[in-house]
């Protein structure tokens, strides 16, 4: 609000104006400054998820598969399951309102969603109900443990490279140091930031083993199931904390990563060492999708490509489209992605005859998973939708479920 103070022009009283405005303004301050204390702001991590029968039409970002039961995630913490192929839904009990973006389980039973604010849920109960393991404010306090101890590893090699006397040796210690005592300011600065990073996707290879990654170069690790995680982003070969946009398996023991400007990197040991791929794009990769001998690359402006190698070579492929690919699943020979403005990519068992759909709404769609029955419940913008084996919207009556369980 803009006040005009200047003194009116002919004005006697101007004076008495301008002292009764400012007491005026002065008041209104401070009444306005108690009632801000008086309703005080709950953090979105501390605050459950609340129960609505329209969760299932909210902004959903990821859906998934825990065994028969179809689980989604998405925004003021909502989380939704599904045990009729999507026709009906009930709400999780979440502990927290902050958006959730990805979600994954490890056998019918253990799932683990992550979120904005660092936020990381554990479900031991198929998703039924939901705990929270971890949160940006702990993950800031790991981030700036494992970028102290960089940097004493860092300081000792500068001081065995001073004593070796070798040139090269020096200026890359000296460099290397350099660069671990930037990374430490960051990680304390973040840390006084507050609890801002997302995580943008997670993968477990089992009940124990997990990893996820996100916003800024964010890449954590459990070994426990999630009771306890650890950074561990100085493993990937990422000095400039582009984003992780989403992680998976594209093996038994191979793992990859895509990120923005083109980011892809690759591990065959289950995380433990990763190495940068060559790119076949150099825009933002938001999803890989595999099915054991045919993986799919995706991304900006409706790129799509394929690999036969387990993601070693990939071939571009044409998809009639120029709209960001945000999700997809493929199996039995065929393959389905989803986007932004309700586009929808089909293609049929050969993968040479792609074809492209816009569903009614222009919708984005974030993701997609296939039912027993061989539809495809996709989510995003306009919460849950169903497509049919042809990836057409199905006009269904789609609706949360009441009563008991």
């Amino acid at each position: 609000m803009f006040f005009n103070l200047v003194k009116p022009k002919g004005c006697a009283n101007g004076d008495a104006r301008l002292n009764g405005l400012s007491r005026v303004i002065a008041l209104l301050t401070m009444v306005l400054a108690a009632d801000l204390t008086q309703a005080e702001w709950i953090d979105p991590l501390d605050s459950p998820a609340l129960q609505t029968m329209r969760a299932h039409e909210s902004l959903l970002l990821d859906v998934t598969r825990a065994g028969n039961r179809i689980v989604s995630v998405g925004s003021y913490g909502h989380i939704v399951f599904s045990d009729d192929n999507g026709m009906s839904w009930r709400q999780s009990d979440v502990p927290v309102s902050v958006t959730l973006t990805a979600v994954h389980f490890s056998g019918d039973r253990y799932g683990w969603a992550v979120g904005h604010d660092g936020v990381i849920l554990h479900s031991s109960d198929a998703g039924r109900s939901w705990e929270k393991q971890f949160d940006g404010f702990a993950a800031n306090d790991a981030i700036v443990r494992a970028a102290k101890a960089n940097l004493a590893k860092a300081e000792d090699a500068l001081v065995a490279a001073s004593d070796s006397g070798n040139d090269l040796r020096i200026e890359n210690a000296e460099m290397a140091e350099e660069a671990a005592s930037f990374a430490v300011q960051d990680a304390e600065y973040d840390q006084n930031t507050g609890s801002t990073k997302p995580f943008l996707d997670v993968w477990f290879y089992d009940a124990n083993r997990g990893f996820a990654v996100g916003a800024y170069g964010m890449f954590f690790q459990t070994l426990d199931g999630g009771k306890n995680w650890e950074d561990v982003s100085s493993r990937l070969p990422n000095p400039d904390r582009l984003h992780l946009n989403a992680i998976t398996n594209v093996g038994p023991t191979s793992l990859a990563i895509v990120g923005e400007m083109g980011l892809l990197l690759r591990s065959d040991d289950l995380g433990q060492t990763w190495v940068t791929q060559d790119s076949p794009y150099d825009g933002s990769l938001f999803g890989m999708v595999d099915s054991g001998d045919l993986q799919l690359l995706f991304g900006l402006r409706g790129h799509v490509f394929r690999s036969k190698d387990d993601g070693i070579t990939w071939v571009e492929l044409t998809t009639g489209s120029e709209q960001t690919l945000l999700g997809g699943v493929v199996g039995n020979g065929e393959a389905l992605l989803v986007g932004n403005a309700g586009s929808v990519v089909v293609f049929n068992e050969k993968l040479m005859a792609p074809r492209s759909i816009i569903l009614g709404g222009r919708k984005a769609s974030s993701s997609v998973v296939e039912t027993n029955d061989g539809h495809f419940i996709i989510v995003g913008e306009a919460g849950v939708k169903i497509l049919d084996a042809s990836g057409e919207l199905m006009d269904l009556n789609i609706s949360m479920a009441t009563g008991e369980e």
